[in-house]
């Protein structure tokens, strides 16, 4: 086989070169023996300060990186890899495994496939049951890896203490949780509707100059993780957390906010009367929905006709697709203000 032989002194330079050139052959590793080394080389080549020659040697075969499809085969179809989803939600050390019902008999398989492929997972867990209930919790079962439904997830610079069944959350809004910290101006005094164990109050407390963030959640569990992940990350002088029904403590509160939140995962817009009496004019209220898209007009229609009928002109200043629900049903934000 064709190697550059070259000193350890001017190992790293002569790599350098095969590389830029596309002389090295990366589908093994070099070897060095007696203060020299060889680098595997395509074709014949001359290089500065190397040798080309022709060795007898074996040169190992650079390991490949560990795949789904690698790890599973010959121990399940092709056509049955295929039908396993591409991409996997990830909270903490616990990935979520989405499994067609017809894979089910693999599942054990394919989540320990999964725990080899990612290192920092502790625990493979799939959708027991999809959110149900007034809290939209979900029940999951441990298929592979600690037994336990419990984590720290950590997001956009902060901390996040979560139990998969205690509390709704969503890591894939991350970007979407960023999205409205960039909108945020100085001194804004927030309110975030149905804030669940307090993802948003924190990222916002942690990347904007708003002066304070209101959070109010519903569920009891959640808001224990809320308090506490307030705790962990040091933000108790810039969020509050109520926890009871927005339609009792939002009347009762005196202020009105610059920016309103309401990432309820369903029928936001059921909570249009308790939000836009508390928006400011000029405010902005990010209202969240899922529908297929071909619907987009007509849910724009719905919101504008339950703001007129509340006796509020509102108008919608963007429309924001932000996650995918199921085929074809996708999470949308309503960016509203309040003329």
């Amino acid at each position: 086989m064709l190697a550059a032989k070259t000193t350890l002194i001017h190992a790293e330079e002569v790599k350098n070169i095969l590389i830029k050139k596309n002389f090295l052959d990366h589908r093994y590793l070099p070897i060095k023996e007696f203060g020299v080394i060889f680098f595997p080389l395509l074709k014949k080549v001359k290089i500065p300060k190397a040798e080309i020659i022709d060795v007898a040697m074996d040169f190992p075969k650079k390991p490949l990186p560990l795949t789904i499809e690698g790890l599973l085969e010959n121990k399940i179809s092709k056509e049955e890899l295929k039908k396993i989803p591409k991409s996997q939600e990830i909270i903490g050390t616990i990935l979520i495994l989405e499994i067609p019902e017809e894979l089910e008999h693999h599942e054990k398989k394919i989540a320990e496939a999964y725990l080899l492929l990612n290192k920092h997972v502790e625990t493979v867990v799939k959708k027991a049951k999809m959110h149900e209930g007034t809290y939209r919790t979900r029940k999951v079962k441990v298929l592979a890896g600690k037994k336990k439904k419990e984590t720290l997830h950590l997001e956009n610079g902060i901390k996040l203490k979560l139990h998969l069944e205690k509390t709704y959350f969503s890591a894939r809004s991350a970007n979407e949780r960023m999205r409205i910290a960039q909108l945020v101006k100085p001194g804004e005094e927030i309110l975030v509707m149905f804030s669940g164990a307090a993802p948003y109050p924190l990222v916002l407390a942690r990347h904007t100059p708003a002066k304070i963030i209101y959070g109010i959640e519903l569920n009891p569990s959640a808001h224990q993780y809320a308090l506490q992940n307030v705790e962990i990350n040091n933000l108790q002088n810039k969020v509050i957390i109520y926890q009871g029904d927005v339609r009792k403590i939002v009347p009762s509160m005196h202020q009105t906010f610059d920016r309103i939140i309401m990432p309820l995962p369903k029928t936001s817009e059921e909570f249009l009367d308790v939000a836009l009496p508390k928006a400011k004019k000029k405010g902005m209220t990010h209202l969240y929905a899922f529908f297929n898209e071909k619907n987009l007009a007509d849910e724009k229609k719905k919101i504008k006709n339950i703001c007129h009928q509340l006796n509020y002109n509102v108008k919608i200043i963007r429309t924001v697709k932000c996650g995918q629900f199921s085929p074809g049903t996708f999470r949308w934000c309503f960016d509203l203000m309040v003329m």
